[in-house]
Parts: C-alpha cells; sequence; structure tokens
C-alpha cells in the first residue's frame, strides 16, 4: 500500500476500421495512456486536407450549433476511412446549412418578436392602472406629446425625473430582471432623455402602431398574438428537424468529432494499409483484464503485455484504499510518488487528522467542522478533509474538556491546555519527533527498494542511532556519546562509498552530518507550534466565553455563537496550513522527492452535446 504501483506496457494490434471504437471502449474504463513506440509502418495517416476541413467544421459550428440536435455518442461507431468520413460528414453540413438557412433566419425573427411581446405582456400586467392610454404610445413619434417605455436592468436607478418629462416607475415582479420606465412628454425632451437613459443600459420597448384601446384590451392582444408566433415557431422548429433528419445531421456531427478525437489522441500511432498498432500503458493487471470493455463490444485485437521498451518511463499509480485516497493531495504537492519512492499517503491520513485535531481540540466545533465537510465534499472534494479532521478535533475536545469553546461542560479526560501548558508543548514536540523517526524509517524502506540497503546502513543509519541518542540525551544525558558514535558512522560510511579523497570524504560526511542533525532537532522543535496553536485556541476559546458572561443574558448567548464562528473560520484556516506546512516541510523532506510520473488516461470521445435546436424562448 505505501509503494506505487507501477502501469503495464501494452501492445495492441487492431483494424483501421475498428481503431475508433477500440480506443473508445479502451478509454471508457480509464485504464490506459496511449505512448507512441517503435515505428513498424507509417504514422496513421487520416488526410492530407483534414486541418482545412476541421477548420471549415469550426466555422459553422460558431455559426450553427445552437441548431444542431444532440448527436448519439461517437465512440461506438466504425470508420474505415476517417479522411472520407469527415469529408462526406462536412457535405451533409453543407447541403443542411443551403436548406436551413431560410428556416433559422425565420426562426430568429420569431424569437425577437416573440421577446418582445413578452417585453409588452409584461409592461401591461405590471402597469394596469398606472400607464397612460395604450393609443399614445401606439402613436409616439408621430405627435407633439410623446411617450415611451424603457426597460433598465433590475436594482438600476432610473435617471432622475425632469421638468418637463413624467415619468413612472412601474413595480416588477419578485423574479423579474428588468424593470420598466414609462416617459411622457414633448419629443424634444423625449429625445434627451433617451441619451441618458441609453446610458444607464436601457433598452426601448418597441410598441406596435397598432395596439390600441384600453390596458386590459391591450393585453388580451399581445396573448393573442403570442399564441400565433409561437404556433408559427413551432412549426419552423419542426421543419428544421425533419431537415436534420432527412440529411442526418446527427451522425454528420458524430463522424466529424470522432475522426476529430482521433486526429488528436491516435495521429502519432504506426500503421500499415489495414492495421494500426496501439501501444502505451495500462492499469489492468492482466490482458484478459485490458480486453475485458473490447470483448463486451464484440471488437476484434490482439494484446500482448510486455517489458516496456528502453528508455520509457512508466507513470507511477498511487493504490489507496478508500478512506487515504483523498490525502493524496498532500503528496502530489511535493511531486508524484514514484516507483521506488513511498506514497505517504495511508500515513498523512492519520497525522494529519491528529495534528488538526490537537490544535484545534473541541467537541462542539469539531463536530461542526465534521457536519460541514460532510455537506461540502462532494461540491468541493477538499473540504472532505474536514471530516476526519473534526472527528479528531472531538476527540481532543474530550481530552481537554472544551465544548463551543466552554469548559466547565464536561471534564478534561487529559488536561486543560492552559493549566498544563509545559505538559501540552512536551507531548507535541514527542509527537513530532515520532512523526519525524516515520520519515526516517520510510527513506530506509525506499533504500531497500532500489537495493541500497547497505549504502544505507553504512551512513544514514548513524544519523537516525544520533537522532534517538540526542532525543534520549533529555532523559539520560550518558545517551549523548551514541550520538558522538552515529556522527563518525555517518562520516565512516561517506568516506566507505565515496570515490577519491577518502579524508575529504570523511570530513565532507562530518559537515553533511551537522547539516542533517541540526535540520532535524530544528524539525522536531518546530512541532511545539502543535502545542502552541492548541494554547492559543484555548485562550481564544475563554476570551469568548468571557466577553459572552459579560454581556448579559441575552448578549451572552449571541457572543458565544458569533464566537464559535470566528473560532471556526479564523482558526480553522490557520490550523489548516500549519498542518499542511508541517507535512509538507518536516516529515515529507525526510524521505520524498517526487520523481515520479502521474497516470494520464486517455479522455473518452464526447458525445455530439450541441443544444438542442427547434425550442421555443
Amino acid at each position: 500500500m505505501l509503494r506505487p504501483r507501477a502501469c503495464q506496457w501494452f501492445e495492441l494490434i487492431t483494424s483501421r476500421a475498428d481503431l475508433a471504437p477500440v480506443l473508445a471502449a479502451l478509454a471508457s474504463g480509464g485504464s490506459v495512456e496511449l505512448q507512441a513506440h517503435e515505428r513498424r509502418a507509417a504514422s496513421l495517416a487520416i488526410g492530407s486536407d483534414v486541418a482545412r476541413a476541421l477548420e471549415r467544421f469550426r466555422e459553422l459550428a460558431r455559426t450553427y450549433c445552437g441548431h444542431w440536435p444532440v448527436g448519439r455518442a461517437s465512440g461506438a461507431r466504425r470508420i474505415p476511412d476517417p479522411a472520407a468520413a469527415l469529408d462526406a460528414g462536412l457535405a451533409r453540413l453543407e447541403a443542411w446549412r443551403t436548406e436551413a438557412e431560410p428556416l433559422i433566419a425565420g426562426i430568429e425573427r420569431t424569437d425577437d418578436q416573440l421577446r418582445a411581446l413578452d417585453d409588452l405582456g409584461r409592461v401591461l400586467g405590471s402597469g394596469s392602472g398606472l400607464l397612460p392610454p395604450p393609443t399614445l404610445l401606439a402613436s409616439a413619434g408621430r405627435l407633439v406629446v410623446d411617450a415611451r417605455v424603457y426597460a433598465l436592468p433590475a436594482h438600476t436607478a432610473a435617471p432622475a425625473p425632469s421638468a418637463d418629462l413624467l415619468q413612472l416607475a412601474l413595480p416588477a415582479g419578485a423574479d423579474d430582471a428588468e424593470t420598466f420606465v414609462v416617459l411622457t412628454g414633448r419629443r424634444d425632451a423625449i429625445a434627451q432623455a433617451d441619451e441618458r437613459l441609453v446610458a444607464h443600459k436601457a433598452r426601448r420597448v418597441a410598441w406596435p402602431a397598432d395596439l390600441g384601446g384600453s390596458v386590459s384590451d391591450a393585453a388580451s392582444e399581445v396573448a393573442a398574438r403570442r399564441a400565433t408566433l409561437s404556433a408559427r415557431r413551432e412549426l419552423l422548429g419542426d421543419e428544421l428537424r425533419a431537415l436534420a433528419q432527412r440529411h442526418a445531421l446527427a451522425d454528420a456531427l458524430a463522424d466529424i468529432e470522432l475522426v476529430e478525437w482521433l486526429l488528436r489522441h491516435g495521429s502519432g500511432m504506426p500503421a500499415s494499409d489495414r492495421l494500426v498498432w496501439v501501444t502505451g500503458w495500462t492499469t489492468a493487471a492482466d490482458a484478459a483484464g485490458l480486453c475485458a470493455p473490447l470483448h463486451a463490444k464484440g471488437l476484434r485485437c490482439v494484446v500482448q503485455l510486455s517489458e516496456p521498451p528502453a528508455g520509457t518511463e512508466a507513470p507511477a499509480l498511487l493504490a489507496n484504499p478508500r478512506w487515504a485516497r483523498a490525502f493524496e493531495a498532500f503528496a502530489r504537492m511535493v511531486g508524484q510518488p514514484g516507483r521506488d519512492e513511498a506514497d505517504p499517503s495511508p500515513l498523512v491520513a492519520l497525522i494529519a487528522p491528529l495534528l488538526f485535531g490537537f490544535m484545534f481540540g473541541d467537541v462542539g466545533q469539531g463536530a461542526v467542522l465534521c457536519i460541514v465537510g460532510w455537506l461540502l465534499r462532494k461540491r468541493l472534494p477538499m473540504l472532505g478533509l474536514l471530516v476526519p479532521g473534526g472527528a479528531m478535533a472531538m476527540v481532543f475536545g474530550l481530552m481537554f474538556g472544551s465544548v463551543f469553546a466552554r469548559e466547565d461542560l464536561i471534564p478534561a479526560l487529559w488536561l486543560h491546555p492552559l493549566q498544563h501548558p509545559v505538559e501540552l508543548l512536551v507531548s507535541a514536540i514527542v509527537l513530532g519527533a515520532a512523526i519525524l523517526l516515520g520519515g526516517l524509517a520510510l527513506n530506509a524502506l525506499q533504500a531497500w527498494w532500489r537495493r541500497e540497503a547497505l549504502r544505507w546502513w553504512g551512513r544514514e543509519a548513524g544519523l537516525v542511532l544520533a537522532y534517538v541518542s540526542l532525543l534520549a540525551t533529555v532523559l539520560h544525558p550518558a545517551a549523548a556519546w551514541l550520538a558522538l558514535a552515529g556522527a563518525f558512522w555517518f562520516a565512516l560510511g561517506t568516506a566507505r562509498f565515496a570515490t577519491g579523497n577518502r579524508a575529504a570524504a570523511f570530513a565532507g560526511g562530518l559537515a553533511h552530518f551537522v547539516e542533517q542533525a541540526l535540520q532535524l532537532l530544528v524539525n522536531t522543535v518546530s512541532f511545539a507550534r502543535v502545542g502552541a496553536f492548541a494554547l492559543a485556541h484555548a485562550g481564544l476559546s475563554v476570551a469568548v466565553v468571557g466577553v459572552a458572561a459579560a454581556s448579559g443574558d441575552v448578549g451572552y448567548w449571541i457572543v458565544l455563537v458569533l464566537g464559535n464562528l470566528l473560532v471556526l473560520v479564523l482558526e480553522g484556516m490557520v490550523v489548516g496550513i500549519q498542518t499542511t506546512r508541517l507535512l509538507l516541510f518536516e516529515f515529507f523532506v525526510r524521505f520524498l522527492e517526487g520523481r515520479g510520473r502521474a497516470f494520464r488516461p486517455l479522455p473518452p470521445p464526447l458525445a455530439t452535446t450541441h443544444p438542442a435546436f427547434g425550442s421555443s424562448p
């Protein structure tokens, strides 16, 4: 579980006609990464004018994609000749475009008219009893006294009224994105107001010249006109849908997008006149597992797993249980662990919540963090880490006797931080020393994987002996002699495995030992911050309770709730940052270099997901 698993090299031979569905089936399982190798034949040729054809397709997509149907998934289609399929699909698109342009123009014109009628309907609905006579609005531009209606973005204040104009703001509904303003006055005054309204991003609502009568009569007429236009819009949409079916537009789009996907991911693969060689890396344990999705679709191919070619680097796959996968993000901050590097994610899944809980010990606040992390884990996966962190905060809250910043509700199972600060700081340092020893142990394990155990015992073991001895001097000062022996062990090992001047290597080894030993001691003392932040958390909790107690009966609960929210937000961020820092700069530096390469699975071809066309606005 601690060692990443190297992916296996695979070689697959299939026919040109089956290439698209074979790659789509492999991509659907997320278990392959393509890597071209060994040019047995020329690269897969898709056609000389493919780039030009795809550029034309993108031009058409920019103009007409809103009117294209939703196509079926392209990955199941067989394409013996990608270039011919691309040309045929593009020809169908062009033929469809020629016949569809008048229909599209009619649809867009009808949609504009429907939007205008929607504006009129909303104006008439909100302005009953307030609007001037609709006849006056319909006569705009032909009389000395004019009236116009404007739509303003919601929450935008209308310009200040003028002495020459009567300005009326109509009430907006709760869901309206715009408000309506009616201006009545002389034509020259309204023309000047029009400039001011445009500056406020207003737009004029066109009022039909033949719309008169009372407000209720106008509303009925608008509703009737809208029903007529909606029926016409539906007929135009039906004609456009029938046209797409007649030209098999969905199949054409699927073929074009599949060719584009092949060009992006398969153009580097070697091929002959009839066959294509697909090579790369797989996470499957054997050939049967790799071929399972192919056999399920009835696809023909020949597969073998073999030794990777010289000079290639196998991707490293982290093989962690489900409960540890979220913590892989910490290791990837340094880099992908290589094949001979330890993946610390299972240990981080224990250490990170432990450090977080130690610094944030409170039963109530930990429970809130658990709930927040659980509710937001799907929207923001990293917040899922609050669940184990909050659970451990609840554990330490029981040990510290703290519930929502109060220390008088439950007894402390261990100690109250502010009453025993020295014990708390010493415990944090002991915890840090144990974590650092774990990092040194992982370094030894990596040396064994790399078949460098002899070198580790001859050199690094002296550093471990010296570190343990220096820690033991706190209880037994005589252990300092063992630390001195560890220093000579390290220096002698450096000279033993060095090439060249052994004396210089011995001196260099002593200097390197001093540097590493000091780093270990500094890293150990750095864990005192865990206890310091636990003290700060306890101090802030006491301050919150003290201010709440001085705020009266009602103010007590208000201050207590707001204070706990402040602690949750402020301390939660700070403690999270400190936990990450301790892992990266104290723990990981002991063993992790991040020299591996992450597995990049082949993405599946997308279905033709253009917006459904022909729908009414």
